[in-house]
């Protein structure tokens, strides 16, 4: 069961996903406002998942080549990046009176824009496109804009919260990120690097 269960990640959040929208659809009369951004978002997201890894594909790919780091269990990768998947996007469904969780998800929503357009330069792609473009900028990135409209005209969030939601943001995908490119074997340090050298224009530190 465990190795079904890491082999067919993307599949079982797909039908997580499927059975958010089928909610949804029953009860969207009456859920409160976060609670919907909060569902569609967990659906745009995985849909974003598709996009990187299946249709086209190819993100996994780039990290390879670009980065120097290969997984040595891509399966792994994905069990964890499922998990904060549900941590970040799923958990806020059940907590629609608790701002910080919704948010959190929708600065990530912000973080995946920029991200995957900033990496068209940074690794100097041929086309105008990285896995996971279309659907950052045109699902999660307009969720996220008006759900974070919607809780400042509302005054939901404060100072406070703002940071509460980024630190809990950041801190998922840091320490998933660590978990992934542990596992690997490659230091996490030496990752860092060879990312900045792709923003320097140095190439890789596998290239040198």
């Amino acid at each position: 069961m465990s190795d079904f269960i890491i082999s067919h990640t993307l599949e079982i959040l797909t039908g997580l996903a499927l059975l958010v929208g089928i909610f949804i659809a029953v009860r969207w009369p009456t859920m409160p406002v976060l609670q919907r951004l909060a569902a569609l978002f967990f659906i745009g997201i995985v849909a974003h998942l598709w996009e990187e890894q299946r249709f086209p594909g190819g993100f996994t790919q780039l990290m390879t080549d670009k980065v120097g780091f290969t997984a040595t269990n891509p399966h792994f990768g994905e069990l964890v990046l499922a998990a904060i998947v549900l941590i970040l996007t799923f958990v806020p469904l059940f907590f629609p009176r608790i701002p910080f969780l919704a948010m959190a998800s929708l600065l990530l929503g912000v973080l995946e824009a920029f991200a995957h357009t900033a990496a068209i330069w940074v690794f100097k792609l041929d086309k105008p496109y990285s896995p996971g473009l279309v659907t950052a900028l045109f699902v999660l990135l307009p969720l996220s804009v008006y759900g974070i409209y919607y809780a400042l005209r509302h005054r939901l969030m404060n100072g406070r919260t703002w940071t509460l939601s980024f630190l809990y943001m950041l801190g998922s995908l840091v320490l998933a990120q660590q978990a992934v490119v542990r596992a690997s074997g490659m230091p996490y340090s030496e990752f860092l690097r060879n990312i900045k050298s792709n923003i320097v224009g140095k190439g890789h530190t596998g290239e040198m």
